[in-house]
């Protein structure tokens, strides 16, 4: 069976024009050789390419995998053609500089696009992702000879990057790391250790490769601050000889089995050192924030594509009813409804929340005002960690429920549902667990700089509140107005006992990430509720669904805000457990 992929291109453009309002980008002067009718067009042409392209490689991909062969990787049949096209039709580059031969475009629309091709094709997105992320590391902390030789290829696809940091005893530990850097002339260094779960460490897609590599330089500190960042490419960049990098592994996995994940040996490497010694951790982070802002499109890409086979399955599946009449669509069972509208609602507010982040992201960077380009940025600093972790746990949930939906059939491969569910459960662990975004979010995020990113974050959602009473119903506004003030009474809690305990707070981290997520998405509702116009059946149903959220998921931030309050009692029960242990 064939999954029938529908890209929500009606959904992403009703978020951007009415409710983000992204029309602002493009009176920028970084953007004004784009209008929003041609970036419209834009996302149109990439559905079809999802659609077209890679929504027919992805249980291809599932059923062969990608295969170790003579210490190369051979990717799934039909994937170095999707990719010579991908590249060929400029997707690679759509929010690089045009001087390096990208498009410029916003990274709210990169987002858009991201969720389609990852919706559509989840370990060909995992792919793709790289090659932006690399670039834009690079641009930022590469010197210029550099740059001139890897961010061209990495924009027309030429060349692919991956992102090594694991190692054995340094998951996400990354202090721990032992890979070695011993300089040479030239401002070389021979690279020496071990990374594992390196994404796309090797394939067939393109022939060169380079791998940013975090490693010691002799003589550095222990712990983060003793880290570099390192570019080894697979082929030398001067003569084109094969470089000392290889493939000892390739992981088995539960899911994403066209995404090759490797173990990857080096042996005295050649590599190029990217930006100052000692601050490889901190370059890194420039291609991490993409990264994981990445994942959070790749939860909504999942959940809707599940979701969408959810709905199809059940308005066609016939079953149950009175006996005395023809089996029903199983869409007018009641407890069906309930899932439906439980994936659509978490998927939508999600999608909406991500585009919001991406455009506050872009608005820190070329905004016209200093202080527009700071609040945009404690925003989307705020939110990121919220995406991240909210945004892969409602991919996976989707899935799950969406598998539910279709019964036995969703059990069973032929359906392709099941694949959505393993495909996504890996998202909540990589590119830093959902447990160390909580941590992010309360120990970064809120408690530093006096919780200025937070006060970025709420004074918006409290600005459009205000600017949504009287457009939407009481029943809609009241309930997500108690939440939010739940969430500023949480909020100033954490804040006030911050001062003891460590254990205090890192025991209402993950309460609060889910608190924030579910409020955030409740704000987006009213927002879109707000703009909503009656008579128009979409409109009519988002508002439906903005109501059924308020109704029914909202009032899942009381548990969150009940275990906030009870402080470490966890701990303590654990702790008391510990000591009976001993005891015996």
């Amino acid at each position: 069976m064939h999954i029938d992929y529908q890209p929500p291109v009606d959904e992403s453009l009703f978020v951007l024009e009415s409710v983000i309002d992204w029309k602002y980008l493009f009176e920028l002067e970084v953007f004004d050789h784009m209008t929003p009718d041609i970036a419209r067009s834009v996302l149109e042409e990439g559905g079809k390419f999802a659609v077209n392209v890679l929504a027919p490689l992805n249980q291809v991909g599932d059923e062969q995998g990608s295969v170790l062969v003579n210490g190369n990787i051979k990717t799934p049949d039909g994937f170095p053609a999707a990719f010579k096209q991908y590249a060929k039709n400029g997707w690679a580059g759509l929010d690089l500089p045009e001087q390096f031969g990208g498009q410029r475009l916003p990274l709210t629309l990169q987002v858009a696009f991201s969720e389609m091709v990852n919706g559509a094709n989840v370990s060909f997105g995992m792919f793709v992702v790289m090659l932006r992320a690399a670039a834009w590391l690079m641009i930022e902390h590469a010197d210029q000879k550099l740059i001139d030789i890897v961010v061209p290829r990495l924009t027309n696809g030429d060349w692919s990057a991956t992102i090594c940091i694991s190692e054995a005893q340094a998951g996400s530990d990354v202090s721990r790391i032992r890979t070695k850097a011993e300089p040479l002339a030239n401002d070389q260094y021979n690279i020496t250790g071990t990374k594992m779960f390196i994404t796309f460490g090797d394939h067939d897609l393109t022939d060169q490769i380079v791998h940013l590599v975090l490693a010691r330089t002799p003589n550095a500190p222990v712990g983060t601050r003793g880290l570099s960042l390192f570019a080894v490419p697979k082929f030398s960049f001067e003569g084109g000889e094969r470089n000392s990098v290889f493939i000892s592994h390739l992981e088995k996995k539960m899911g994403l089995k066209a995404s090759p994940t490797c173990v990857l040996n080096l042996d005295n490497a050649i590599g190029y050192r990217i930006g100052v010694e000692g601050r490889g951790l901190s370059c890194m982070f420039a291609m991490v924030k993409l990264m994981r802002l990445e994942v959070s499109i790749q939860g909504v890409g999942i959940g809707e594509a599940a979701a969408g086979e959810a709905w199809r399955y059940a308005i066609n599946r016939q079953q149950g009813g009175p006996a005395t009449e023809p089996p029903m669509p199983i869409i007018r069972h009641p407890d069906v409804q309930r899932m439906l509208f439980d994936m659509q609602s978490r998927t939508n507010a999600m999608r909406a929340l991500v585009f919001e982040t991406a455009f506050q992201l872009d608005l820190s960077q070329f905004a016209k005002s200093a202080e527009v380009r700071k609040t945009a940025l404690g925003i989307a600093e705020f939110l990121l960690p919220v995406c991240k972790s909210y945004g892969s746990d409602i991919g996976f949930r989707t899935a799950n429920t969406a598998i539910q939906v279709l019964g036995g059939h969703g059990y069973i491969s032929d359906s392709g549902v099941e694949q959505y569910a393993r495909d996504s459960r890996v998202m909540s662990i990589y590119e830093g667990t959902n447990g160390i975004q909580a941590l992010d979010l309360v120990m970064r995020k809120l408690l530093r700089n006096d919780g200025i990113y937070y006060q970025c974050f709420i004074d918006k959602v409290k600005r459009s509140l205000a600017e949504c009473r009287g457009k939407v119903a009481a029943e809609l506004f009241e309930p997500v107005d108690a939440a939010v003030d739940a969430l500023e009474e949480a909020t100033q809690y954490i804040l006030r006992i911050a001062s003891r305990s460590r254990d205090n707070i890192e025991s209402t981290a993950s309460d609060y990430l889910q608190l924030v997520g579910l409020v955030s998405s409740a704000w987006i509702w009213v927002r879109i509720a707000a703009v909503a116009k009656s008579g128009s059946h979409k409109d009519d149903m988002r508002k439906l669904m903005a109501q059924f959220y308020a109704d029914y998921v909202l009032p899942e931030y009381q548990a969150h805000v009940t275990r906030i309050y009870s402080g470490r009692g966890v701990l303590r029960l654990f702790q008391a457990n510990e000591m009976i242990t001993r005891q015996n």
